[in-house]
């Protein structure tokens, strides 16, 4: 019985839900920062946004190899590695980063923090 449809299925509705729950929490954030115009509140947002962007680059850059091999990567291995790219987006965009997040914190602050 094949059962690695379930799992891809599975593996999907998870990516999914995470993505959703990952952008509520960055529009939720920015607009709590702009509605109190907290700026500290706003650069948090940012980095957010910055950490998403990311991680959503180092997805597509592993969508882009090719698994070709004797033994599939497991579960468990694809889950690692989606934890192990998360924590190198967060540390990405907590050090310098990528400029996104400044870049978007500088236009935002422009715009609202009046």
């Amino acid at each position: 019985m094949n059962v690695s449809s379930i799992n891809s299925n599975y593996n999907n509705l998870l990516n999914s839900k995470k993505n959703k729950i990952e952008e509520k929490s960055f529009e939720t954030t920015l607009h709590k920062a702009m509605n109190n115009k907290d700026e500290r509140e706003l650069k948090k947002a940012c980095n957010q946004f910055e950490q998403y962007f990311v991680n959503q680059l180092f997805k597509e850059m592993r969508n882009t190899v090719h698994n070709g091999g004797l033994i599939p990567k497991s579960q468990g291995e694809k889950l690692f590695e989606d934890m192990l790219y998360e924590e190198h987006s967060k540390e990405i965009s907590e050090g310098q980063g990528i400029g996104i997040g400044e870049m978007m914190y500088k236009q935002l602050s422009k715009q609202g923090m009046k």
